[in-house]
C-alpha cells in the first residue's frame, strides 16, 4: 500500500477515486462523501467484521445501548480491506481539515443486532470524528427511522428549529452503504434502536493532527456509532 493506492488482490484500488468529493452536510464543519467502488471491499470486510464478532479477542460486548457490539483497533485485523477504509477515513479528515496529518487514535467496527441503539454521547481524546455505513440493516416499514444515525446538539442550527440553542429536531445526515461523514468529535450523536433482522454494521474512528499520549480507553467510557 502507498499513500494513494492500495492492492486488493490483483486489482489497484485509489485509496482517494478521483470522481470523489465531500461536500457539506447540514453544517459547514460536517462533511460526507459516498464511495463507488464498493463492490470491491464490501463483501470482504463484512464477511471479515463478522468472522470476528463470532470468536475474536477483540470483540466487546457492551449494555445494549452502548452501540452494539465493537470490534476495536482495525489495523490489528489483518485486513486489506481495513486498511483501505481507514486510509479513506484519514485522506477525509485532511481534506476537511486543510492538513497535512492524520493520526487514529482508536477505530472500532459497531454490529448492531435486533434491539440495539446508541445513547447520545460524543467522543473523548479526538478532533474529528468518521463514521462509515457498511450495511444499513434492514428497514422498518413501521419506523423509517429505525437504525438511523442522528445528531441531537443543541449547537446545531438543524437540531434548533423552533428555538436557538434548543433541541428538538434529530438531525439526520441520511447514510447508506458506502457513505463516509465526518464531524467534530465533540457533536452529540446518537443511533436509533435498530429493528432489522439483518446485522446494521458501521465503522468509526477518532482522529487527530498528532499522536496524543496515553490510552484511548478511559475508565467506564465506551465509543459510539
Amino acid at each position: 500500500m502507498s499513500d494513494e493506492t492500495i492492492h486488493l488482490g490483483m486489482k489497484v484500488i485509489k485509496v482517494w477515486p478521483d470522481d470523489c468529493k465531500s461536500e457539506v452536510c447540514g453544517d459547514p464543519t460536517i462533511h460526507k462523501v459516498s464511495f463507488a467502488d464498493t463492490q470491491e471491499y464490501h463483501p470482504r470486510l463484512i464477511a471479515k467484521i463478522l468472522e470476528l464478532e463470532e470468536n475474536h479477542r477483540l470483540r466487546k460486548r457492551y449494555f445494549r445501548g452502548a452501540c452494539g457490539t465493537k470490534i476495536h483497533n482495525l489495523e490489528q485485523w489483518v485486513s486489506t480491506e481495513a486498511e483501505l477504509i481507514t486510509a479513506r477515513a484519514k485522506a477525509l479528515f485532511r481534506k476537511a481539515l486543510d492538513c497535512e496529518q492524520s493520526v487514529v487514535d482508536l477505530s472500532w467496527a459497531n454490529v448492531y443486532r435486533t434491539g440495539d441503539y446508541c445513547l447520545p454521547h460524543s467522543h473523548l481524546r479526538s478532533t474529528a470524528s468518521v463514521v462509515y455505513c457498511l450495511d444499513t440493516g434492514d428497514e422498518d416499514p413501521e419506523d423509517p427511522h429505525s437504525g438511523r444515525f442522528c445528531f441531537v446538539d443543541p449547537r446545531l442550527r438543524n437540531c434548533c428549529q423552533h428555538q436557538e440553542g434548543c433541541m428538538t429536531t434529530p438531525f439526520f445526515p441520511g447514510m447508506v452503504a458506502g457513505t463516509m461523514l465526518i464531524f467534530p468529535s465533540q457533536l452529540v450523536h446518537s443511533v436509533n434502536p435498530y429493528a432489522g433482522k439483518r446485522p446494521r454494521i458501521t465503522l468509526s474512528w477518532s482522529i487527530n493532527k498528532n499522536m496524543l499520549p496515553g490510552s484511548p480507553f478511559p475508565a467506564n467510557a465506551g465509543n459510539g456509532p
